[in-house]
C-alpha cells in the first residue's frame, strides 16, 4: 500500500507539470495568434471549479435570439450564459443565439414557435459570465481557467480546431500559424529540461567525489589495447571530469562506436590514452572491457552562477538526446528490444525513482519523460499535434487545399482508438507485473 501512495504521489504531480507545460505552449501561441482560448484546464472534467476571465465585446441586434430568456432586458451582470457569436467583417462579434443554462430541456422563445433557436456550426460557440450590458452589446468574461476532477495532466480548448468557418478559430488560421501553435507543445516539453536542469544546477546541492580507479582490465579489450593498467585513476574521459564510476558510464555511453580520450593518473602522472568503446561487447566485459571502483568518496556541496548553470542545463539535455538516439539505434542493431510501459507502469517506476533517488531522482525523471513526450508528440501519429502537423503539411504541399475536416476527423478517431487499444493491452502487462511482485526496474 505504501509503493501505491508513493507511486501516485509522485506520478500524478509529474503528469500535471509535463501536460500544464505542454498546453501553456499552445495557450500562448494561440493567443499570439489571435485565436479565441475557451479554457485552459488542470485536470480533465468532470469540473470541480472555474474562474472566468477577459473582456468580450458581443453585440446584439435584431436577429439576436433569446432562450430561458424572454429578451435583452433579462441579461443582467454576473449571470452565466452560453453563446453562438457570428463575425462582422470588422471582427466584431455579434451574438445570433444567447442561452441562459437550465436543467432539463431548453424552450424556445414564444416568438420562435414552432423551432428551436440554434447555434450553428458556423458560430463561434463561448460561454462566460456577463462583466456589463447594455441595450446593444454585452462584456462577456469567456475565458475559463478551470481545475477539473481527474487529476490527470490538462488541456486547452482553443474555437474551431477543425473548422475554419467558425469566428476566430485555430483552423482559420493560415499554415504557418497553425504549424507553430500545433508545435509549441511540443517545443515548450523540449525547453523544460534546461530549466530544471538550471535550477538542479543554481541550487546548491550535494554530490558524491570520489576517485575512479580501474581495478581489473579484460584481455583483448578496447582497454588493453589502450595501454591502460590496473590502478589507473581515470580523471577525465570524453571531455568531462570524472569524478564517479556514473560519470565514466555516461561519457562512455555517449561515445560508444566513436574514439574518445582518456586522462589517467599513473604512480601521480598524467597521461592521454584514446580508446574506442564497443557497440556490442562480449558479455559481462562491458564497451571498453574495464571494471572500476571508486575510491576516497566523500561528499561535497556545489552551486552553479547563471551564466555556468544554463550552458550546463543546455549540455545534459542534448547529452540526453544523444543518449536516447544511441538507445533507439540499438533496437535496430541487435540490441535489447524497446521496453513499452503505460501509465500503470510509468506510475510504478515514478514512484521507484523517487523512493530511491528522492527529489532529486524526481526531478531527473521529469526531464526523461518530458523529452519523451516532445518527441512522441510531435511524431505523424493520429490525433496527437504530429498528426495534425501532418495535415498541416499535406495543405501546404496541395497549395493551401484542404482535406474536408470529417475526413481528418475520421482519421483522428481511428488513431485515437488504436491508441486507446494499445494502451488497455501495455496496461495489462503492467498489471500481470504487478501481481507478480516485479520491479520495473528490474529485480
Amino acid at each position: 500500500m505504501e509503493a501505491v501512495l508513493i507511486a501516485l504521489a509522485a506520478f500524478i504531480p509529474m503528469l500535471t507539470l509535463l501536460v500544464v507545460v505542454h498546453e501553456l505552449g499552445h495557450f500562448f501561441t494561440g493567443k499570439y495568434f489571435k485565436i479565441k482560448v475557451l479554457e485552459f484546464g488542470i485536470g480533465y472534467p468532470p469540473r470541480a471549479f472555474g474562474i472566468y476571465t477577459g473582456r468580450t465585446l458581443v453585440r446584439l441586434d435584431q436577429a439576436t435570439q433569446f432562450v430561458n430568456l424572454s429578451g435583452a432586458q433579462d441579461l443582467k451582470p454576473g449571470m452565466l450564459v452560453k453563446v453562438g457569436s457570428a463575425e462582422f467583417g470588422d471582427g466584431t462579434l455579434v451574438a445570433r443565439v444567447i442561452e441562459l443554462p437550465q436543467r432539463g430541456r431548453a424552450k424556445a422563445p414564444k416568438e420562435e414557435k414552432g423551432k428551436d433557436a440554434k447555434v450553428k456550426d458556423e458560430f463561434l460557440r463561448h460561454e462566460g459570465k456577463i462583466r456589463s450590458v447594455d441595450g446593444s452589446s454585452i462584456i462577456l468574461g469567456d475565458m475559463v481557467y478551470s481545475v477539473n476532477w481527474t487529476p490527470l495532466g490538462g488541456f486547452v480548448k482553443l474555437a474551431g480546431e477543425n473548422d475554419p468557418a467558425v469566428p476566430r478559430s485555430l483552423a482559420g488560421k493560415s499554415v504557418l500559424a497553425r504549424a507553430i501553435v500545433l508545435a509549441a507543445g511540443s517545443a515548450m516539453n523540449a525547453v523544460l529540461p534546461i530549466f530544471i536542469f538550471s535550477l538542479m544546477f543554481l541550487i546548491p546541492h550535494d554530490v558524491a567525489v570520489g576517485d575512479v580507479t580501474i581495478a581489473e582490465i579484460q584481455p583483448a579489450s578496447p582497454a588493453a589495447a589502450a595501454g591502460l593498467r590496473s590502478g589507473d585513476v581515470i580523471v577525465r574521459a570524453g571531455g568531462r571530469d570524472i569524478e564517479v564510476q556514473q560519470d565514466l558510464t555516461r561519457a562512455i555511453t555517449l561515445s560508444q562506436g566513436s574514439s574518445m580520450e582518456w586522462e589517467v593518473l599513473r604512480e601521480g602522472q598524467p597521461r592521454i590514452v584514446q580508446i574506442t568503446p564497443r557497440t556490442n561487447p562480449p558479455e559481462g566485459q562491458g564497451p571498453t572491457g574495464v571494471r572500476i571502483v571508486t575510491e576516497n568518496i566523500h561528499m561535497e556541496t556545489r552551486a552553479d552562477p547563471p551564466w555556468g548553470a544554463v550552458p550546463k542545463a543546455f549540455t545534459s539535455t542534448w547529452e540526453i538526446l544523444v543518449l536516447l538516439r544511441h538507445e533507439v539505434s540499438g533496437w535496430f542493431g541487435g540490441g535489447a528490444s524497446p521496453e513499452f510501459s503505460g501509465p500503470i507502469g510509468i506510475a510504478q517506476v515514478t514512484g521507484e525513482v523517487t523512493r530511491e533517488g528522492g527529489f532529486n531522482g524526481w526531478l531527473n525523471l521529469a526531464v526523461l519523460f518530458s523529452i519523451n513526450l516532445a518527441i512522441l508528440n510531435i511524431l505523424p501519429i493520429p490525433m496527437l499535434d504530429g498528426g495534425r502537423l501532418l495535415f498541416v503539411l499535406v495543405e501546404w504541399v496541395r497549395r493551401g487545399k484542404r482535406i474536408p475536416p470529417e475526413r481528418e476527423g475520421l482519421v483522428h478517431l481511428v488513431g485515437f482508438v488504436l491508441l486507446i487499444v494499445f494502451v488497455l493491452l501495455i496496461s495489462a502487462k503492467d498489471i500481470q507485473r504487478l501481481l507478480e511482485g516485479r520491479s520495473f526496474l528490474g529485480g
